[in-house]
């Protein structure tokens, strides 16, 4: 075990001494607990979440080989049909009349 000198501000000195009594730990020994537990945290922060692979997983598309490398994205299904798709919500007076007006 390393000892290691710490210098900081009285008024932090004496809220750390006192949470560590509240502890029943020494001070040496609650900052020690409270490193660790830093370190733990920051460690499993880096493991993936399984959550956000699932989410992940889900976004990338369905779970059929090539299925989702096989869509053709929205510009091409679309494409073909957005005149068609656009001429539907014009307003009747402005469709073009069968009568040449």
């Amino acid at each position: 075990m390393k000892n290691v000198t710490v210098s900081m501000d009285d008024d932090l000195a004496g809220w750390a001494r006192v949470e560590a009594a509240k502890r029943g730990r020494s001070l040496s020994g609650f900052l020690a607990d409270v490193l660790a537990e830093m370190r733990s945290s920051r460690e499993r922060s880096k493991e993936p979440d399984a959550t956000l692979l699932a989410l992940e997983g889900f976004l990338t598309g369905p779970g059929f080989p090539g299925a989702a490398k096989a869509w053709a994205g929205r510009e091409e299904l679309y494409g073909e049909r957005e005149a068609d798709l656009l001429r539907r919500h014009q307003h009747p007076d402005l469709r073009g009349r069968p009568d040449g007006d």
